[in-house]
């Protein structure tokens, strides 16, 4: 009988353990959820971070620091792919596109080096220049789009999706205000 009266009180304090860890974890995806709502309503293409966000397993049920995360390690996989890019373009290109690759060229030095630094300051907890350093990594890609002036760039797509991927940072950004 106290075997009995033993067991019972290890498996309703094992059950009631057990269902607060699961309202825990259900209350906190919910709160994280929030902050993800907060990013695609400050974004100005709601699709755009929507597809962004969700393409890191990550992102759903993330904090603030694991988004920020996300975001700035997308907009620096785009910026070093299309610093690439502008590498290969400029092996193959003649004046004056040349001369519009090689300003692009120094822009994405630019802006690489200022989402590397916001990374540091990610990983130093670091987070009031966050939002700063983003909207100049952006301001790099509408440079390099203006360097065309009226001639095709080639690095439209890319310099658009890095412009979109740093608003992205922004906004998560002002989540640690």
């Amino acid at each position: 009988m106290a075997t009995s009266y033993a067991l019972r009180l290890f498996c309703n304090l094992s059950c009631s353990i057990f269902l607060a860890s699961i309202i825990s974890r259900s209350w906190n995806v919910i709160a994280d959820s929030g902050l993800v709502d907060k990013v695609y309503k400050q974004a100005s293409d709601y699709k755009f971070c929507n597809d962004a966000l969700n393409s890191d397993p990550r992102t759903p049920g993330a904090d603030e620091i694991t988004l920020a995360y996300v975001a700035f390690g997308l907009a620096y996989r785009k910026a070093s792919s299309t610093q690439l890019q502008i590498t290969s373009l400029l092996n193959n290109s003649t004046s004056p596109v040349h001369e519009h690759l090689e300003q692009c060229h120094g822009d994405y030095v630019t802006a690489i080096a200022k989402i590397q630094e916001a990374l540091t300051d990610l990983d130093s907890e670091t987070y009031d220049g966050l939002a700063g350093l983003a909207s100049k990594a952006g301001d790099r890609a509408v440079d390099c789009e203006s360097a065309f002036n009226r001639t095709k760039s080639p690095l439209t797509d890319n310099n658009r999706d890095l412009k979109g991927l740093s608003e992205i940072c922004v906004a998560v950004a002002h989540l640690f205000s």
